[in-house]
This record gives C-alpha cells, structure tokens and sequence, in this order.
C-alpha cells in the first residue's frame, strides 16, 4: 500500500512525507500536520518539516487539505438579472458613495460633524415617517406601526443628541449651568448645617464662608475646569 494511502499506521518516514506531498490533490493550499510539539496546524506543502511533522491522514487514505486561502470566504457578487436592476443597484452605489453621513462615519468616525449629519438624517426620516402616517390616515389606513417606528427614530434621536453634547463638553461639568448651581447650593448648606451640628460658633461659620465666597471668583473656575480635563485624560 503506498503512503499516500495509509490511515493511522506507523509513524511516517522522511519518504513516506515527501511522496504524499509531491502527490496532494491539484489546488491544495494548506496541508493539515501534526508537530513535533503533539498541536495540529496547517501548513503550506513547502512548509511541512518532513523530518518532524506528521502529515494528517483522512480515514478515506488522503491527506486532509485545504483547498482556498485560510479566512474568510469572499462574498460572491450577483450580476443584475435584468438591465432594469443593474441600474438601480448602480443607483444604489451611487447614493452610497455620495451620502454624507456614511462618507464622514468612514473618514471621521463619530466626530462632531457626523454627529451633525446623523442627527439631520434622523431628522428627516422622522419627518418622513410623520408624513407616512398622516397619508395613511387620510386615506383610512392604520399608522400605529408608523408611529412606533417615528417614536423609535426620535427617541435614539434624543440618545445621540445626549452622545453629541458629551462629546462637545469633552465630558465635562458644565459649572455655568442652572443644574450646577442648584447641586452646589445642596453641597454649601449641607456643609454650613454640619458645622453648625458640630459646634462651631455662628460668627467662625460666616466667616469661612465669607472668606468662600471671595475664593470662588472667575478663577477658581478655570482652575476647576482645568482639574476635570486633567482627569479626564
């Protein structure tokens, strides 16, 4: 029996390898072997150590191979059936190399500009949609899917309008803010009761927030803002 037929017998010899690659099926890419380290592996022919790797035999007698390159198989490209079609999928690709938000998300990711034009083409199918449901309406059809879908739309439009302000705050605490204001008054008067709580003389009380007040000038903004970027990074 010649090797190239040989299934789990003894151990190959130098020969018994060269003569079952020398005579691998046409359009073999990889040939599965065993090495000297007991892990089985693929290998190009020229590769396989015909002193040390141990060619895998299928229980037919043949060499287990692979016949395309290792990854992922190519998506086949269907021809238009009709000339009708072959100008709507150009069409199709057209508008894909001309839309402003896929062309930014490919060159800038999320950047504040595609931010910009993602919002806007929510926008617009949600005024698409709104016009969807008022059509089927007046023409006496339902539009309650219709407007499950619009409220879809708006709801991840809030989502990313959320996204749009973290990412032009660096995400920030906004210290001009009203929700700001009203979360440091809670913080001055809690500490204000606390030291009332502990004894410390009303005079000593106005005082260190006397000498508080002066300290939150303009500045101790900036220095604030300066610690939250420095955080942040």
């Amino acid at each position: 029996m010649s090797p190239l037929l040989q299934n789990s017998g003894p151990k190959q010899s130098r020969e018994d390898r060269k003569y079952i690659l020398a005579n691998l099926p046409e359009g073999t890419q990889r040939v599965q072997v065993i090495n000297d380290q007991g892990a089985q592996q693929y290998k190009k022919p020229e590769d396989v150590d015909l002193d040390l790797d141990e060619i895998v035999i299928a229980k037919d007698g043949t060499p287990v191979v692979m016949k395309r390159k290792p990854g992922r198989k190519p998506k086949t490209r269907l021809n238009p059936v009709t000339p009708q079609i072959a100008q709507v999928a150009q069409a199709r690709e057209d508008h894909f190399e001309n839309d402003p938000i896929l062309r930014g998300v490919q060159l800038e990711s999320l950047s504040e500009s595609v931010l910009d034009d993602i919002l806007k083409g929510m926008a617009e199918e949600a005024a698409a949609l709104e016009f969807e449901r008022l059509e089927a309406e007046r023409n006496g059809q339902p539009g309650e899917n219709i407007s499950v879908k619009r409220a879809r739309v708006l709801k991840a439009m809030a989502d990313l309008s959320i996204k749009r302000k973290q990412t032009l705050d660096g995400g920030l605490i906004n210290l001009d803010s009203p929700v700001f204001e009203v979360l440091f008054l809670q913080i001055v008067e809690t500490f204000k009761e606390s030291m009332a709580e502990a004894g410390v003389r009303s005079e000593q009380v106005e005082q260190t927030f006397s000498h508080l007040q002066q300290a939150l000038n303009n500045s101790w903004r900036e220095e604030a803002k300066a610690r939250m970027k420095e955080k942040m990074a």
